[in-house]
């Protein structure tokens, strides 16, 4: 008889437990073996910025080295080749150089940036990640803006606009997942 109440006391002492946890878990959304339920681009969304840092990193490099991948868009611009150019005036070769390298350093930089952030913190859906990576369509709009300030470089917009593009994508197909609906945070 003694036994039977222990056994029932305790039972009702688990039981009382269950309920404490349930009532501390209702915020959280629902976690199915460690993994959240997501849609599918909710969970990979973070692949198309991670794409998008790889691509700049790719055009970073040789262009930090130098090496300039699209020389016809400076020969339109200025309207003679690069040899000519550099022939000509040497000293605003240099300087043509000097800068067009930095830009390339800004590019890996900015590129170490987007891949280790969507790699990272908005892979995971921390908050700061998705408004810190607004960034990367702020940047290309800007890119585009200064691409069609020079009417010698439009060759450029088009990929301009599919990085903004494929950025958007990445930023507003997981929304739910940085900003679920109170409904989704008690189901």
């Amino acid at each position: 008889m003694v036994q039977a109440a222990l056994l029932d006391l305790e039972l009702t002492l688990e039981l009382e437990k269950v309920r404490n946890m349930e009532k501390l878990n209702e915020n959280v959304p629902r976690v199915s073996a460690g993994v959240m339920n997501e849609k599918v681009y909710e969970k990979y969304a973070w692949i198309l910025l991670f794409a998008i840092g790889v691509l700049v990193l790719v055009g970073g490099v040789p262009h930090a080295f130098g090496i300039n991948t699209d020389p016809e868009t400076v020969e339109r611009i200025i309207g003679m080749t690069l040899n000519e150019f550099k022939v000509s005036s040497p000293g605003f070769f240099d300087l043509y150089t000097f800068y067009f390298r930095f830009g390339g350093l800004s590019d890996l930089g900015v590129a170490f940036f987007i891949m280790a952030i969507s790699l990272t913190a908005y892979r995971t859906g921390e908050k700061f990640a998705w408004y810190v990576l607004w960034f990367v369509p702020a940047f290309f709009i800007g890119c585009a803006a200064i691409t069609m300030s020079v009417e010698s470089s439009l060759s450029l917009l088009l990929p301009i606009t599919m990085f903004v593009i494929l950025s958007f994508l990445g930023l507003l197909l997981p929304y739910r997942k940085f900003f679920p609906s109170k409904a989704n945070l008690k189901a």
